[in-house]
């Protein structure tokens, strides 16, 4: 079977990882150099999820305790400490997408699900002439997967549709010898915006070696975020840090219920994973979903033919994730006691801190 994949993430990499391996005819394409950001945070809800991470790096022939540069047991929220009762490491995302999937290994340009092309011909009165015509990528392929995450390549809705939830981030990577004591996870300036699924809040992630992952997440533009976030960081190291490096990206907002995660579509299957199918909580953590998806995917394909396991999968999801569109709607409806139920899960705040935050943070 022939199978391309779009976008050599973390979901990408990962089933590439696990179906080259399986005698597949396998092409991945991404276009960007940039593959993750050096750190990046795994909560596991519970002691199955981080048994499932590992058993699908042990598949890989990785071992998780190899990219783990830190463990996060003490969240600051709101100017609290709490002690967090799940197990949150921080992992060097980086390191790991390129030994799922070597970058030499990747098509690096976009996947065009339409080509655009000029033909010449020669027509009855001999003359030569170029024709404008339009061909599918997609039909070199007997399995498209998208893995593109907040692009979502192959969502059938217009681009504005496509994008209307999604939430903007701006992230730093900071560099500072002089902040004493910052070993725990910070979550501040919590902001609900009516209306749209997601959380909007500021964190500030202990990696190690006197590196810090500092980010921000809310329904504004670029450079308001970038401007923030500046001033954020200056105020929270005291102005004696540097920046590394830094970024600015958007996280898929969008419901599961309403994505498109797999089907025939003219003539061609199609499904996708990770982020690219709304597969991310209101505060963007889909780490977890994104590994889970791709091994759950890459498992029925293995069993059964195509058609059949693209119709199991997406069963699957829907049946397995559907609290996470729970969540989304919350929040979308600004229900109080449902966003705070949802954060005490996450960082074992008390619902009723939540709640006083909350109350201040709609606008």
């Amino acid at each position: 079977m022939r199978v391309g994949i779009i976008g050599a993430g973390l979901s990408g990499s990962i089933f590439y990882n696990l179906m080259s391996s399986n005698g597949f005819n396998i092409d991945i394409y991404d276009p960007s150099l940039a593959r993750g950001c050096k750190s990046v945070n795994f909560i596991f809800s519970d002691k199955k999820d981080f048994l499932i991470v590992k058993k699908v790096l042990k598949i890989a022939n990785l071992d998780i305790k190899d990219y783990i540069v830190n463990e996060i047991k003490k969240v600051n929220v709101d100017g609290d400490d709490y002690s967090i009762s799940k197990k949150v490491f921080v992992l060097n995302k980086l390191k790991l997408i390129e030994d799922l999937t070597p970058r030499t290994t990747i098509i690096n340009r976009e996947f065009n699900p339409v080509l655009k092309r000029f033909m010449t011909k020669v027509i009855d009165s001999g003359a030569v002439v170029k024709e404008f015509t339009t061909d599918a990528e997609t039909k070199f392929y007997d399995l498209i997967v998208d893995a593109s995450g907040c692009a979502k390549v192959l969502q059938m809705s217009n681009e504005s549709q496509k994008h209307k939830n999604d939430i903007r981030t701006c992230q730093f990577l900071i560099s500072c010898n002089d902040k004493d004591g910052v070993d725990k996870f910070f979550i501040d300036e919590i902001k609900i915006q009516k209306g749209k699924p997601m959380i909007g809040y500021t964190w500030v992630n202990p990696i190690g070696d006197n590196l810090y992952h500092v980010g921000c997440a809310y329904y504004k533009n670029d450079y308001e975020l970038w401007n923030y976030l500046a001033k954020y960081s200056k105020n929270f190291f005291g102005g004696k840090c540097n920046r590394v490096c830094s970024c600015t990206s958007k996280i898929n907002g969008n419901l599961i219920s309403e994505s498109f995660i797999g089907g025939v579509y003219e003539k061609r299957c199609l499904v996708g994973i990770g982020e690219s199918i709304g597969l991310t909580s209101p505060v963007g953590q889909g780490n977890v979903y994104a590994v889970y998806s791709a091994y759950i995917l890459s498992k029925l394909l293995k069993k059964y033919d195509v058609d059949e396991a693209i119709i199991k999968y997406k069963n699957h999801i829907i049946k397995n994730f559907s609290e996470l569109d729970t969540y989304k709607k919350s929040v979308k409806n600004f229900n109080i006691l449902g966003i705070s139920k949802f954060l005490k899960t996450l960082y074992n705040v008390p619902t009723t801190k939540f709640m006083k935050i909350l109350i201040k943070s709609k606008f």
